[in-house]
Formats: C-alpha cells, sequence, structure tokens
C-alpha cells in the first residue's frame, strides 16, 4: 500500500433468545464459535441499511474492502495494492486474486466498478464514498482506476473500510433495491464463511468457505452461530452460562464488572471513534424544524452528568461535532451550546414560546412544545441517557416524550420511512472525519437521515472532503463545525469507552476500535484458535 495514512497514524488517536430449533442442535459439529447479538439483523441487503448487527453479519460472509487492525489503521483484504498519483486524484486499485463469490463466480474488477456506480446511482449505504468520482476504468480483470473530480486524500481509507463489494451478477438486474430485503434468496457473499440457514429473531449460522484462499488466512472455525438476545440481561446471562463465547454488543461497567476477575474471560476496551448523538426530523415536526427549539434542547444536555449516570463514567462527554479522538480536528473548541437552563429559557422565550397555561410546558401559536424522541429500548445507556435529557429539558418547558421501541422497528423508522421526530442513537465508528463529515451531512448522503440541506454545509464539508492533503481539510471542517453547532441538525452527547467480553474458549481475538463489531471483526475470526491448540 503506497502514499496513505490512517486516521492514527496521523496523530488523531484516537430475555434469552427463543428455542433452538435443529439447525442449532446440528451446529456441534467440528469448531463452533456462538456469538450474542443484542436485537436482530435488519436486513440481509446490506447496502440498504446501516446496521451494526448486519455489520457484524458481514464481518464473516460479506467483509468490506479493508478494515481497521487495533492501533486504529485501515489495511487491507480484499484489496492487494493502491497507487495514488496525480495528487491524490488517481488511485489504481489492483484486487486481492483468487477470491470466489460463494456461487462460485469470481470476484473481479467489474464488480468493483459496478459497486461504484451502483451505489450512487440507488442512493444506497456509503453512496457518497464514491460521489468525488469522475471516471471510473477497468485496466484489467483485477485492476480498476478511478479519477476524482477533485483531490480526496482520505478516497482509499474510507472506501476500504466502508464499502462491501456487491456482486455484479446478482445485482445488475435489480432495479429497485431498497425493496429487495435478499432474505428468500439468502446472501452470495465472498467471506471465508457462506450463511448456510436462519430463522428472523433466533439465529444465523454461518459455515466456513473451503474456497477462500489461503494467503488470506484459513480460519479454524468451521461453524458460526450468531444467536439473538432481547436485552442485555439475557445477553450477559448467555454468555455467563456458556451459551455464547462472545458478543457484538459493547458492555457498561456493571456489566463487565462480573467478568473481570474471572479467568474464564477476557476483557476487551478498545478506542472508539463513533459518539452518540441526538437526530431532528424537521420534516416530521414543526418544533424539530425550529432552531430555537433545537438550540435550547442544546442547553439542556448535561453531558457530565450523563455519561456519569448513563455509562457509569465508562465516557467522555462530547460538546461539539468532532469526536475528541480527532484532536486536530477540534482544536478550534467548535462547541453546541453549553448546558444552562435558563439560556433554554431565554432561547424559548425571544422566538415566542410562552407557558400560558401554568403547567410548565411552553406553547407557540396554541399547540404545546412537545416533541418524541425514539431510541432503542433494549440499550441501558440509551434508556438512561435519554430519561436525563427528558427531566432537564422539562425545567426549560419543553416536553420529550420517549419512545424506547424494538430495534428492528427502530432501524425501519430510522433509514428507511423516516417516522420519527427526534432520535437517539449512537455511530458505530467515523472514520476520517474530514472525509466521512460529507458522510453525515451531504445532501445526497444516505446518513443524512432527516435530509437535513444548508448550502453553506454543504459546501465546506465537501470542501473538507475532497482535499488533497489533511492540512488543507482543518480549515473547511472547522467552517463546517460552525454551522452544526449553529443549525444543530444533530447534537452530539458522549464518546464511550468501548468494553467487549469473550470467554477463553478461544485464543487469538484481536479487537477493532468500533463498536461495529469490536472483537470480532472478520481478522479476529481468521485468527482465532482453540485454546492451547497450535
Amino acid at each position: 500500500m503506497t502514499n496513505r495514512r490512517s486516521f492514527m497514524e496521523m496523530g488523531m488517536a484516537l430475555t434469552a433468545a427463543a428455542a433452538a430449533g435443529p439447525a442449532l442442535a446440528q451446529s456441534k459439529r467440528g469448531v463452533v464459535l456462538n456469538i450474542g447479538l443484542l436485537g436482530d439483523i435488519q436486513t440481509l441487503n446490506f447496502w440498504s441499511s446501516n446496521d451494526v448487527n448486519a455489520a457484524v453479519l458481514q464481518e464473516s460472509v460479506m467483509p468490506r474492502l479493508g478494515y481497521m487492525d487495533a492501533n486504529g489503521n485501515v489495511k487491507s483484504t480484499l484489496i492487494r495494492n493502491v497507487e495514488v498519483k496525480d495528487k491524490a486524484t488517481t488511485f489504481i486499485v489492483t484486487l486481492t486474486p483468487d477470491i470466489k463469490w460463494h456461487d462460485g463466480v469470481p470476484f473481479t474488477a467489474d464488480d468493483l466498478i459496478f459497486t461504484s456506480e451502483y451505489l450512487v446511482k440507488h442512493k444506497l449505504f456509503q453512496n457518497t464514498r464514491f460521489s468525488n468520482v469522475a471516471s471510473v476504468r477497468k485496466i484489467d480483470n483485477l485492476t480498476v482506476e478511478f479519477k476524482l473530480k477533485a483531490a480526496q486524500v482520505g478516497f482509499m481509507d474510507v472506501m476500504m473500510f466502508w464499502v462491501s463489494p456487491m456482486p455484479k451478477h446478482r445485482w445488475e438486474k435489480v432495479t429497485a433495491p431498497m425493496t429487495l430485503n435478499d432474505d428468500a434468496g439468502g446472501v452470495t457473499g465472498l467471506g471465508p464463511f457462506k450463511l448456510t440457514d436462519w430463522k428472523k429473531g433466533q439465529y444465523y449460522i454461518v459455515e466456513r468457505n473451503p474456497d477462500w484462499p489461503a494467503a488470506l488466512g484459513r480460519p479454524v472455525i468451521d461453524r458460526i452461530v450468531y444467536r439473538v438476545y432481547k436485552d442485555d440481561n439475557s445477553l450477559v446471562l448467555a454468555l455467563r452460562t456458556g451459551e455464547i463465547d462472545t458478543t457484538s454488543r459493547q458492555f457498561l461497567p456493571s456489566m463487565a464488572a462480573q467478568f473481570r476477575k474471572n479467568p474464564k474471560y477476557r476483557i476487551f476496551e478498545p478506542a472508539s471513534p463513533g459518539y452518540s448523538y441526538i437526530g431532528f426530523n424537521g420534516k416530521k415536526s414543526e418544533f424539530a424544524a425550529d432552531v430555537a427549539v433545537r438550540r435550547a434542547i442544546a442547553h439542556c444536555i448535561d453531558r457530565p452528568k450523563i455519561v456519569r449516570l448513563a455509562l457509569e463514567g465508562a465516557g467522555v462527554p462530547m460538546n461539539g461535532a468532532v469526536s475528541p479522538i480527532y484532536k486536530d480536528f477540534v482544536k478550534s473548541k467548535i462547541e453546541y451550546p453549553a448546558f444552562n437552563i435558563e439560556a433554554a429559557k431565554k432561547v424559548l422565550k425571544d422566538a415566542g414560546y410562552a407557558d400560558t397555561d401554568g403547567d410548565g410546558i411552553v406553547e407557540k401559536n396554541g399547540k404545546k412544545l412537545s416533541l418524541k424522541m425514539m431510541y432503542e429500548g433494549s440499550r441501558t445507556d440509551y434508556d438512561k441517557s435519554v430519561r436525563i435529557i427528558r427531566e432537564d429539558a422539562r425545567q426549560a418547558g419543553i416536553e420529550l416524550l420517549l419512545e424506547p421501541i424494538d430495534r428492528q422497528v427502530y432501524m425501519d423508522r430510522q433509514s428507511k420511512t423516516k417516522e420519527y421526530e427526534m432520535l437517539f442513537v449512537q455511530w458505530g465508528a467515523i472514520v476520517v472525519v474530514y472525509d466521512s463529515f460529507y458522510n453525515l451531512y451531504g445532501k445526497e448522503a444516505f446518513l443524512n437521515y432527516s435530509g437535513f440541506f444548508d448550502p453553506d454545509l454543504e459546501k465546506w464539508a465537501l470542501d473538507a472532503k475532497e482535499s488533497a492533503t489533511i492540512a488543507e481539510s482543518i480549515k473547511p471542517m472547522d467552517e463546517a463545525q460552525k454551522v452544526v453547532v449553529n443549525q444543530i441538525p444533530t447534537l452530539s452527547v458522549w464518546v464511550p469507552n468501548l468494553i467487549f467480553v469473550a470467554n477463553t474458549k478461544f485464543d487469538g481475538y484481536l479487537p477493532n476500535p468500533s463498536s461495529n463489531n469490536g472483537a470480532i471483526s472478520m481478522i479476529s475470526l481468521l485468527n482465532l484458535k482453540l485454546r492451547g491448540a497450535k
């Protein structure tokens, strides 16, 4: 790999499942790894959803082009080499040879070209990773040339970390990809494991792929069973009883405490490049569309208290739109309005809100200032966070109605139907922030769930993304942050300290700094061995 730098190298540090059926009974053949999921997988159409549980399954079945190692370095797997030319405007990408899709069709340059064009055409997840591409050309069966409209130093890092290639032969005739769940026909993946059986809400079973290239590392695991659990308590119990070996769920300190001094378990605590945030949907609520209301709510976020009580101290407050781990991009201290209930009251009063009936909630134009905030009810840290925010907001005259819902319903409402007024959620990882910022706020970005648009934010986020050097991206990032903290389309709350737990059945876990997959990334799965095995 040439002429690339990762975000850490830049100095920016970072109830039990339903009864098992016959398929699970058979899963004891060979070497089996059992993984617990908190909630179900939203869809097996990985390109239509930003689902952390789907991302966990992808690590074995449909891996991304690259990965992040324990030190935060973005490295390649499905890509053998990258040549960067013309001051970061031309990238020549050579794929790793001898990789086949699970149906036996070779993985080639045609698949990578198809992926880059299809994601943009249909505005699918990670579409903005290729929005700067001016042209793409096949050099040979394993080599692709990307020419960019403007220099983009982070082009390959974000492509490798985020993008899973699409099998052209399966998807080229699909004209409405957002309506395809891919549940009926399964998944035509290319990873070290094949999806062989699943039952929604209960389990997903993958088996070792015999065609996986030995040069990339052959797994000793024969089968992985992903078991679905409805809440934290049942997940922790399953780990204690040995029903699962590990989980993708990050633990709170109180959850991890019962495992820390037990030699039968291991604790992994990697850094987190992700954070929690509040999102506003002005298309569903006139109050969410009012910047004065968003600013007043910003004044009601007591981050130190939330970290102390909701995260049990395992995290840090996030005062601006960029995580504090990206030190070069927070030096300007561009921050949201500080916690101040009296300031929140003044903002509302100046905007024409008043409590005319004495019930403690302000009104405007005869309507009470009331907003619904949805979140995944199975997450203890989310539940505690929103309850603290609700109580402080009420002191300012704002009524927040909490909507704890099943994560399947949550994911559909967040990314498909957009049926929410406010939401509370956590990004698993924001990697190469000067590039990824546009993926959060860009006009056509999949992750811009509410469709918020500000022309200045669009300009500055795009300028930051299309920078020839990291140094050149700092000024536009500062300007983009100023718009975010002024307009408040989203409101950051905390950065978690990640804690993952596994039993000692296996040696060789390679935890990565992301709550997307913790200690069970593809590289980790390839490295695992039964304890004591040579």
